[in-house]
């Protein structure tokens, strides 16, 4: 994450005594620093520290690790892979301390911090610029900031009580949070204009034998029941790829590739290069608005939750799609 590094660097303290030696705030900064840089002498501009305190932090750094972070090559300090998955998990680390300084600045100014919205990727995209434009246009100042991610991270963002409204598909019970149902629509089979599956009012399982197909994603639920529906019924389908992402899939359905079983939500980007026919045996997928019934929201969550209800009810009923409310 690049900005401002989080802490002014003091001078080194000695070396912590032997048996109580552990990582600190400090160590981590100034690693992000030197990584960021490529140089000690770097680092200590962006700390606003000189260079024998950086040299020293890093040094114990690298004690503590256990391991070798950097190389010196030509001058310039050249990470180790070892330092660079460390990287990583410091930058997520150091990202939560900005976060809780803003949000400490925030609370000292009394100033109402921005809506956190967690949505999986598809309703991201066909959904929340058309409710974010309504929220707006009512008049509302308060900002927002929008997470896109998958459904288990869109849960525990909210469990967190990092996310104020999570948008989600086929969401299950959790403990502590509370769910909207905003719509429940039947899969359907999408494929392009001219394929010969077009022709027909409905396509059944059987149907796809010896067909293209694109494959949903199998790291959640959906694609792993068309496997085993499939399996079950002896249906063999010629899988041209895997497209984790339901809008890309539908894409690449539009495009002739193959075909998909998908729902409303991912067909909606392409839905006018697609013909969609209800899929047999009958399969839905759910949506639902989930909240931490432990968090005092600092907006109208019940107006919000209005307006994202409404619009996916009117983007199903623009789509005119059997059973879908």
């Amino acid at each position: 994450m690049e900005g401002r590094l989080p802490l002014k660097l003091p001078l080194p303290s000695p070396a912590p005594r032997e048996g109580r030696r552990t990582f600190d705030l400090r160590h981590l900064n100034v690693f992000r620093a030197v990584m960021r840089a490529g140089t000690v002498t770097g680092a200590g501009v962006l700390l606003g520290v000189t260079q024998p305190a950086v040299s020293s932090y890093l040094h114990q750094t690298e004690e503590l690790a256990g391991f070798a972070l950097f190389e010196r090559i030509q001058g310039r300090l050249v990470p180790t892979s070892k330092a660079t998955l460390l990287y990583a998990e410091s930058e997520r680390l150091l990202a939560g301390v900005e976060q809780i300084a803003a949000m400490c600045r925030r609370l000292r100014d009394e100033a109402i911090g921005p809506i956190v919205i967690a949505s999986v990727p598809t309703l991201t995209l066909v959904l929340l610029p058309k409710v974010v434009k309504r929220w707006q246009d009512s008049g509302t100042l308060q900002p927002m900031i929008v997470h896109s991610r998958m459904v288990g991270s869109v849960l525990a963002l909210v469990s967190a009580r990092r996310a104020d409204l999570g948008l989600v598909t086929g969401v299950p019970k959790l403990p502590g949070l509370r769910t909207k149902l905003l719509a429940r629509t039947p899969w359907v089979c999408a494929m392009a204009p001219d394929h010969p599956l077009a022709a027909r009012a409905v396509v059944r399982l059987a149907d796809l034998q010896g067909e293209r197909f694109i494959a949903g994603s199998r790291e959640e639920a959906r694609q792993p029941i068309i496997d085993q529906m499939l399996e079950a019924a002896g249906v063999w389908v010629r899988e041209v790829m895997e497209c984790p992402l339901g809008t890309a899939a539908a894409a690449m359905a539009a495009e002739g590739i193959g075909v998909t079983i998908t729902d409303a939500f991912n067909v909606q980007p392409s839905r006018e290069r697609l013909v969609l026919r209800p899929f047999e045996p009958r399969l839905t997928t759910t949506c639902h608005l989930v909240w931490n019934e432990g968090v005092q929201a600092t907006f109208d969550r019940p107006r919000l939750a209005t307006l994202v209800h409404a619009e996916v009810r009117t983007m199903l009923k623009a789509m005119m799609l059997p059973e879908a409310v």
